[in-house]
């Protein structure tokens, strides 16, 4: 349990809070102009993730509803029955777009933790800045192994944030090194990345898309590569 209210933000907007905390930082909110634009923006950043990542039901998940409902017993108001969730392509995005929220607000409590709120609420603006843009598009690809890389992209910004989630762990002198890709140019540097073992990483922010039409993922040298080593073990598409 964390002292300090403006520690909460993050978990309140995800509904993490125990009923203690939740009721100490809605006192709080109020009377704190930081807490109210990183709150405010942390629930723009959640609803743009929603709408960009959301999919029509798929077909078969109507008849399954149904199917539950005439097999369920019904409980009392407080024993409510858990319906069996959907699986499939849109249940893979959903999840993408939760590991990309969390990704940013543990970014965002690590930095306060840290002491650091100024940084934190100065993250959280970049990043915000880029999902609500009106052009924002979101790519979502996994690795064989089962990682997932999130990328939120704006052309009009020429920024894009990347994060991934259960990416394999690395010798210390290896690194994950993201690239701009294009056809008519050489590969540039997107940043690099060492994710945590037990979370989801810290986002990139990347800026300068230029003429790039993918963003790949190569394994480098620990501090990156000038270009390249291999070629890309995963790409995804910038719109």
């Amino acid at each position: 349990m964390t002292h300090d209210p403006h520690d909460l933000a993050g978990p309140y907007v995800l509904d993490a809070l125990g009923d203690t905390e939740r009721r100490r930082f809605e006192h709080h909110l109020p009377r704190c102009a930081a807490c109210a634009d990183e709150t405010a923006g942390l629930r723009e950043t959640t609803t743009r993730l929603a709408l960009a990542v959301a999919h029509p039901p798929p077909p078969e998940l109507r008849a399954r509803v149904m199917t539950e409902i005439a097999r369920t017993r019904q409980s009392p108001p407080p024993l409510r029955r858990r319906l069996p969730s959907p699986r499939g392509r849109g249940g893979n995005w959903l999840a993408a777009a939760a590991c990309l929220v969390l990704a940013v607000v543990g970014a965002i409590t690590a930095a306060h933790f840290h002491g650091d709120a100024e940084h934190a609420q100065d993250l959280n603006r970049r990043i915000a800045a880029v999902m609500t843009a009106p052009d924002a598009q979101t790519s979502t690809a996994q690795t064989r192994d089962g990682a997932t890389v999130t990328i939120v992209s704006s052309r009009s910004l020429d920024k894009a944030v990347i994060t991934s989630s259960r990416l394999k762990r690395l010798p210390t002198a290896k690194t994950y090194q993201m690239w701009f890709l294009a056809t008519s140019a050489a590969p540039r540097s997107a940043g690099i990345m060492r994710p945590p073992a037990d979370r989801p990483s810290w986002p990139i922010i990347a800026t300068g898309l230029g003429n790039a039409q993918q963003i790949g993922m190569t394994i480098e040298p620990a501090g990156g590569s000038p270009q390249p080593s291999s070629a890309p073990f995963l790409t995804l598409p910038l719109a």
